[in-house]
């Protein structure tokens, strides 16, 4: 068996290992979403893994593996295929990356890539381990993608225990050799520079600088060894030079119970860079958890953070969400997926934050939204309150802005059980009114390969989906089952869609 394969399958009882270990240590550390769940849940296909994949009328829904350059590669792969992220060039919208658990580090791990604008896609084992890091074998764990100017794509990856943040740039992510990494005598530079060795969910982001004719990257990432503590850390980009990071600032504090989901989210009309993330404050209703959702704002380029007068962030919304348990569908345990925020890109400071929002009745956990815009003075406050869902069980939202001024949120839903396992769809909804109302699309309706395993921590979708808006297309990826593709046998995979906004 190839060396590669063989390091990753023995992932899986490593992770359970050490979920024990962090188990003992307490209600923080049992809700670090690391190790991640990586177990193949592939089983033979039923009648019901048909289900229903969006008829492609406005745009493509395609799974990577079976739309791939490699013919056989249905037949053939069974990674685990969770947690998936993407990162489009803004320049030349057919590049396209997708990464996802879809393979581990002995030498090279593997991303998505498309040049064709999503039609096709090639699995290439290019991006290298870091150099010097040994605890980045059999990771990437947690990993994000995002393009800046260029055709520059940066990366952001968590190593293994102990858990660090490591991140590369490439113009050429077919190429082994155009991986760049910041060395400090020979060994790759952390990018957490706090919080060393229990840093969690790196979130990267490209923005353009404030002031400076530049691209920085951000990496948000959760400190462990704090409250948990919520920290971004910032590099410049100059010429073709490796990301060295030099800021790495607090940008608020979490309290434990859950994880705090930490997310950014950038606003390229003024080159300001926001920070959200989640605070538990106190027991919910039937088993939930009371959540603060907060939200702080740089406008320096990540070197100070502030918002409203708070150095530590500012209560856009309040309340209750049931996580991390019960799982989501009964597989998906809960560690951060119910939140997001983005920008709307023609108008500075307005910002659309989707939370999870669990109805005191039904005991749904529907989405809202809010929408936040900036007064003169620069201070954020709530001018809408909606929300983005029905009476459904909702979880993992993602959140884009068109150029055309058009609201998408992607998210999953779950629908019951058939034939033994949990269903889920895929939605894009989208609102032409700046969030007041939604129309619901529905981009894959499909039976989870896996079913409850009574495992708290298992989590087949992952903590994280990823969806970004290129001009009036929103562009995204998710983990869905493969049979309604074209694959012979079920398996979790990447999903990418391209659906124009309205």
């Amino acid at each position: 068996m190839h060396l590669l394969k063989l390091r990753w399958l023995y992932l899986p009882a490593l992770c359970t290992i050490v979920t024990a270990l962090i188990f003992a240590q307490g209600s923080n550390n049992s809700v670090q979403s690391w190790p991640p769940d990586t177990t193949g849940y592939s089983r033979v296909a039923l009648p019901d893994d048909q289900g229903y994949v969006y008829d492609e009328t406005e745009g493509i829904v395609r799974d990577v593996v079976v739309s791939n350059t490699d013919p056989n590669l249905k037949n053939t792969d069974s990674f685990n295929d969770g947690e998936t992220s993407i990162a489009i060039d803004p320049e030349n919208p057919n590049h396209i990356v997708i990464s996802a658990f879809s393979g581990g580090w002995g030498a090279t791990a593997p991303i998505w890539h498309s040049l064709d604008g999503g039609n096709t896609w090639t699995k290439r084992f290019t991006v290298p381990i870091p150099p010097g890091v040994t605890s980045a074998v059999g990771c990437p764990c947690d990993q994000t993608f995002d393009y800046g100017h260029s055709g520059r794509l940066s990366a952001a990856f968590l190593s293994a225990g102990p858990t660090d943040v490591y991140t590369a740039t490439t113009f050429h992510p077919e190429a082994i050799p155009a991986w760049m990494w910041f060395l400090l005598g020979g060994v790759t530079q952390r990018t957490n520079l706090t919080g060393i060795g229990i840093a969690d969910q790196p979130w990267l982001l490209v923005n353009r600088d404030p002031v400076a004719h530049r691209d920085n990257v951000y990496v948000a990432y959760d400190n462990f060894s704090g409250a948990p503590d919520m920290r971004v850390s910032v590099a410049n980009l100059t010429d073709a030079d490796p990301a060295d990071f030099t800021t790495d600032r607090l940008t608020g504090f979490s309290t434990g119970f859950v994880n705090p989901g930490h997310r950014l989210a950038i606003d390229r009309k003024t080159g300001f860079v926001y920070s959200l993330f989640q605070r538990r404050i106190a027991p919910g209703a039937g088993g939930s958890q009371n959540i603060d959702y907060m939200v702080n704002r740089s406008t320096d380029g990540g070197n100070s953070w502030s918002l409203n007068g708070s150095a530590t962030g500012i209560v856009v919304a309040n309340g209750d969400s049931t996580q991390p348990t019960p799982k989501f569908g009964t597989v998906n345990a809960l560690l951060g997926g119910v939140l997001h925020a983005a920008t709307n890109p023609n108008h500075g400071g307005v910002v659309y934050y989707v939370y999870g929002n669990r109805d005191a009745v039904t005991g749904n956990n529907r989405l809202s939204l809010r929408r936040l815009e900036s007064d003169a003075s620069g201070n954020l406050s709530v001018v809408l309150t909606s929300f983005v869902t029905g009476q459904v069980q909702a979880a993992l939202p993602s959140v884009a802005v068109a150029e055309n001024g058009t609201v998408g949120v992607f998210y999953y839903t779950f629908n019951g059980f058939s034939a033994g396992f949990p269903v889920f769809s895929a939605h894009l909804s989208q609102s032409q009114d700046n969030g007041a109302t939604f129309s619901d699309q529905v981009l894959e309706t499909f039976l989870s390969s896996a079913a409850d395993n009574a495992n708290a921590r298992q989590r087949v979708l992952g903590d994280y989906v990823q969806m970004k808006a290129i001009g009036n297309t929103f562009y995204g990826a998710f983990t869905g089952n493969g049979v309604p593709f074209g694959r012979p046998f079920s398996n979790h995979d990447p999903i990418f869609f391209k659906v124009a906004a309205y």
